[in-house]
């Protein structure tokens, strides 16, 4: 006995016939004998196998043959033995049976020992067969069989009769059966049934035979339930044959020859019989008595809404005007002949020109005035003429100014991002690349991996801001210029995540969807996810060019390989979105609309179960506009969001499905943020749908994507990738949602590759441009209405008594300029006899107290006890000896040494040389000298000079001659380093900076290095310093604190600008995630970026 709630096993009853008397076994049937499945509960399903294995309700076809079988009505088995199991399933498919299973040796009547011309329904040898292997078991009563004769023809060519597939039986009783649970015959079903056999070719399609059946009718073949002709008066004779008894037969009449009929022509002829329901009721749009009168029309191709509007302004323009009310209402119309409508610049012109009842257009127009000649007056001769009026010169008419032409909306750079289902705007960030040059771009590419190691930078500039034809550009120059294939050299060159977007990079939109298709579906299982997003997304025509591109790449069809692939009605929903017929149509037919929604409602809610191929036929074929109009019309029937009931109607991948197409509907952008924010939520990240989808959509509309993203997670969509990507991936993946132009080549191979082939002239321009004053905006500024006084009276109440308010303190000092906080410190002691900087140092602790009672000092002062900290004590910090040093300019060193004296009574040249040794020291004493030529001229030929100096002591010696490097380095202006940077690089084919890299080490590579790349950009080199403070585990606080500190009243805006430049990221999101508390505020509001108020 089944337990609560579960389902009972199914029963498994072979119908056999009655054989007068013998008990066969119940194990023992034959070809013409049905077996029935049944069950005790309702509306439950029954599949079954008949080979043994286990049946599989939800996957009935393996290796494409199908195994598992849905029962609908008694079948028949083939002969031999055969293992029968079934199993009941529930009406939803959420209960399930056990399995009942049942043997049974099949004896095949085609192929037993009948004799030539025998003609009865029923074998003697197919009797003495059974008899035969079940002698241990059943005992024929004496004299009943004993043997029997075989008897043959004396016509050896006569054919065999063919064997009828149901004898002249009479029936069997079940219970005689020994079948369990056959104690109970199942009921009768109603009207007639269709035998099937599983395990072959289909029988009698009527499911009877021509004969009779016990307690049944049997009429040309149809098996209808009554009662039947009596029994024969006289027993079928069994183990004998006599001569009378075989001339008494009557010769078998020829069966009527009948048209075979397959289940599906049944079918259909049930289907064409069956009464057709009704159509829909059109239910027409009520007319107007009251427009809604809106300042502005709809638009958008909504030409009803557009009149609906011109009507209601036309009734109130007749309101308000009696003339015009007057006129239009005197006159009998007929209908409109011709309109136009035009934009005038300033207005749109509306001409409607309507029939006149009783006159034919164009046959009654007004005739135009002719001047007839007068008749000549007889000549006279006046006594004077009269003066002639002076002529009226008319004015010239003004000049119409020329109609603004609207601009041409700007076309995607590929033709295939044209075909997106709706003409939605929207902006992409990857922006075609201008000046492009397919060869040039191609050699960096070839420079970058060429050699030992890879310049996976080149690689980003290069790929991650080209457009798609241009990629497409590089990939084929790439092989015209050197004979390989670019993405097998990425592949051979890269790893990972970044060579799975580089690679997807280098295909066209059409083959990257194939591929990811392609993807989804070979191999163990398949990624629905994938079928859907592509699927489910793409217009009719992407569509087709992704299949014709499927097929050319790998001979593959691809509505064969899903079909292959799914089951089921997502299978159906797949294959009908694959066939590319949804209407193109920008039109809603609210009439169409309202009678979809109905038929949802009855295929959905309004029915027990769900009718799958209405919801599959509308999402299927309806245009987006026409589908958002049933889904309004669906919520004004069920009261229920459309959404929340496909998710209670359906399961599975049907529903993620049907799911995608309305969350495409009603919103792309937001469909595509929602699948981002899943490809980086909780543990791990998957890594293949967030390349999928910025490749896919960074050309499209990525901006409006992310739009969605921030308004539905609160955070940035290049935060979430910060926090779940890492190195070359995470800076490739940045690059594409960021957008924006490249990052100029100042250093490496690429600028190598930007200066070579460069004039003279054309560098001496460049370097004019980089001399020319840089802008320079801090975050810090003065603040206005300063009072000393009353901010020290804020910072006296906020460090007295018990307790500190942290937050006082950080509205006064990280609001005040540098001036203005060393006179509050000057006026606090003045007001208190106490100590600013020794106050805060005793109510304040960590990186906030440091760098609170740092901000009271000047800038000299400032540099000047950093200096100092990283000297005294053991060891040296050369990381900010190198910051500072090699940084400042000539008069910000004089005033850091005078500063250095007076605080600290030493030298601060004495002291740096008492710490350091070596080329390092004497490049540090150099700079102290503070003897650099500040002006912005320079000598091509110096640098010329200069530069085959460098190349001479560094790549072409043995060795390195330092002294070289130190003498170029801190005795040439930053102008004439700058020239001479560019004779190096054409000189040395290689930057100075990765000469500087192989020649040096240590801390003298990272002091030349730093006035290198000061030299070319200090916002960039102090935002990589602000990075490399923060990147990693820990953060080197001493370093953020000294750059903040110091430059946020200087060039921080730009150093923020470089920050975002290098590493997509804002400086803000780095301070939010490494720093906290009252610390973290206070930095955040030095950069310019306060937290917001709780």
């Amino acid at each position: 006995m089944p337990s609560a709630g579960a389902l009972p096993a199914p029963f498994i009853t072979p119908i056999h016939r009655d054989c007068h008397g013998l008990q066969l076994p119940v194990n023992k049937i034959d070809t013409s004998t049905l077996i029935e499945l049944s069950t005790d509960v309702p509306n439950c399903k029954i599949y079954f196998t008949t080979d043994g294995s286990k049946p599989l309700p939800f996957q009935r076809k393996i290796g494409g043959k199908e195994k598992t079988f849905k029962y609908f009505a008694p079948f028949l088995l083939k002969g031999g033995k055969r293992t029968l199991k079934a199993v009941a399933v529930s009406r939803d498919g959420l209960l399930e049976s056990a399995v009942v299973s049942k043997d049974f040796n099949v004896v095949d009547l085609n192929n037993s020992g009948v004799p030539d011309g025998y003609d009865s329904s029923t074998s003697g040898a197919t009797l003495q067969s059974f008899l035969n292997e079940s002698s241990d078991e059943y005992i024929p009563k004496p004299g009943k069989v004993s043997g029997m004769p075989r008897r043959h023809s004396p016509k050896r060519s006569q054919r065999k009769a063919p064997k009828e597939a149901w004898g002249s039986y009479s029936f069997q009783d079940p219970a005689a059966t020994g079948a369990s649970n056959e104690s109970n015959y199942p009921p009768i079903p109603d009207g007639p049934f269709n035998p099937t056999n599983y395990s072959g070719t289909q029988i009698n399609v009527w499911g009877a035979p021509p004969g009779t059946w016990p307690n049944m009718n049997a009429n040309n073949g149809m098996v209808t339930f009554g009662n039947g002709p009596p029994a024969p008066p006289y027993p079928v004779q069994y183990g004998f044959l006599t001569e009378q008894m075989i001339n008494g037969l009557k010769p078998k009449e020829e069966p009527k020859k009948q048209d075979s009929l397959t289940l599906g022509d049944i079918r259909k002829l049930m289907e064409e019989t069956r009464p057709k329901p009704t159509p829909p009721a059109i239910e027409y749009k009520p007319v107007w008595k009251d427009p809604p009168l809106n300042a502005i029309s709809p638009g958008n191709d909504d030409y009803q809404g557009n009149i609906l509007h011109i009507y209601a302004h036309m009734l109130d323009m007749a309101k308000s005007k009696v003339h015009f009310k007057k006129n239009i209402g005197e006159y009998k119309m007929g209908k409109i002949l011709e309109a136009k409508v035009e934009d005038e610049g300033d207005g749109y012109r509306l001409n409607l020109v309507l029939e006149k009842p009783g006159t034919q257009r164009g046959l009654n127009k007004k005739s135009a005035k002719v001047n007839v000649p007068k008749k000549p007056v007889k000549e006279t001769k006046p006594a004077s003429p009269p003066p002639a009026p002076p002529k009226q010169v008319e004015p010239p008419k003004p000049v119409e100014p020329p109609k603004p032409v609207d601009p041409p909306k700007p076309k995607k750079a590929d033709p295939y991002f044209e075909k997106e289902i709706e003409n939605i705007p929207c902006e992409g960030t990857l922006k075609p690349f201008e000046p492009f040059n397919a060869e040039a771009d191609a050699e960096v590419l070839r420079n970058a991996m060429k050699g030992l190691g890879t310049d996976e930078d080149a690689l980003t500039n290069v790929l991650a801001y080209r457009s798609s034809p241009q990629r497409a550009q590089i990939v084929a120059a790439y092989k015209t210029m050197f004979g390989k294939d670019l993405v097998s050299d990425i592949k051979s060159e890269t790893s990972g995540n970044f060579c799975e977007a580089l690679k997807g990079l280098l295909l066209k939109p059409a083959e990257f969807d194939a591929q990811m298709l392609r993807s989804a579906i070979k191999g163990l299982g398949t990624d629905e996810d994938v079928l859907i997003e592509i699927l489910c997304t793409r217009s009719n025509a992407q569509i087709q060019e992704i299949k014709k591109t499927y097929k050319e790449k790998f001979n593959k069809d691809l509505e064969a390989d899903i079909i292959g692939d799914t089951s089921g009605h997502f299978k159906k929903l797949l294959v009908s979105l694959l066939q590319a017929n949804r209407s193109d149509s920008k039109e809603v037919d609210r009439n169409m609309a309202n009678a979809d929604a109905k038929a949802l409602y009855q295929a959905g809610e309004q029915k027990w179960g769900t009718d799958e191929s209405q919801f599959n036929k509308i999402l299927a074929s309806r245009s987006f506009p026409q589908i958002r109009a049933t889904l309004e019309e669906y919520q004004k029937i069920s009261k229920k969001d459309f959404e929340e009931v496909i998710k209670s109607e359906f399961s599975g991948d049907i529903l993620s499905g049907l799911k995608s197409i309305v969350r495409c509907v009603r919103n792309r952008f937001q469909y595509f943020a929602r699948q981002l924010e899943k490809t980086m939520s909780g543990l791990g990240t998957d890594d293949s749908s967030l390349i999928r989808i910025i490749i896919s959509r960074c050309e499209i509309d990525l901006v409006q994507i992310k739009e969605e993203f921030r308004k539905a997670t609160g955070k940035t969509l290049e935060e979430f990738i910060v926090g779940d990507t890492s190195g070359d991936y995470q800076r490739l993946m940045l690059a594409l949602v960021s957008g924006g132009p490249p990052p100029k080549a100042k250093s490496g191979k690429a600028f190598v590759e930007s200066v070579k082939n460069k004039t003279d002239e054309q560098l001496d321009e460049e370097v004019k441009l980089e001399n020319e004053p840089k802008k320079e905006d801090p975050t810090l500024l003065p603040f206005p209405g300063f009072n000393a006084e009353q901010d020290c009276e804020v910072l006296r109440k906020a460090m007295k008594g018990l307790g500190t308010d942290e937050k006082a303190i950080i509205g006064v000092l990280a609001y005040r300029s540098m001036e203005q906080r060393q006179k509050i410190a000057l006026t606090y002691k003045t007001q208190f006899g106490k100590d600013l900087a020794a106050e805060l140092s005793s109510e304040l602790s960590g990186n906030f107290k440091t760098l609170c009672v740092d901000m009271l000092l000047g800038p000299a002062e400032f540099d000047a006890k950093q200096l100092n900290r990283a000297i005294k004590g053991l060891g040296t910090d050369e990381k900010v000896l190198v910051e500072i040093i090699c940084t400042r300019s000539n008069a910000q060193l004089n005033n850091i040494k005078a500063s250095y004296k007076t605080m600290f009574n030493k030298e601060l040249e004495q002291d740096i040389a008492g710490d350091t040794s070596g080329h390092f020291k004497r490049l540090l004493i150099g700079c102290l000298q503070a003897n650099r030529p500040e002006g912005t001229e320079f000598n091509r030929v110096m640098a010329k000079q200069d530069a085959q100096a460098l190349l001479d002591a560094g790549e072409k010696k043995w060795g390195t001659d330092e002294s070289r490097f130190h003498t170029v380095l801190v005795s040439r202006s930053y102008a004439q380093l700058r020239a001479t940077f560019q004779e190096y690089a054409k000189l040395a084919n290689k930057d100075i900076e990765d000469s500087i890299k192989s020649e040096m080490s240590g801390d003298l590579k990272n002091g030349m290095l730093a006035i290198v790349q000061v030299i070319r950009n200090k916002s960039a080199y102090f935002a990589s310093e602000l990075h490399r403070a923060m990147k990693g585990l820990g953060t080197d606080d001493n370093t953020l604190v000294r750059i903040v500190a110091s430059r946020c009243e200087v060039d921080m805006v730009q150093i923020k600008e470089e920050f975002q430049k290098a590493y997509k990221q804002t400086l803000a999101m780095f301070i939010q995630d490494d720093t906290s508390g009252d610390y973290r505020t206070m930095l955040l509001t030095l950069i310019g970026e306060p937290p917001a108020k709780k």
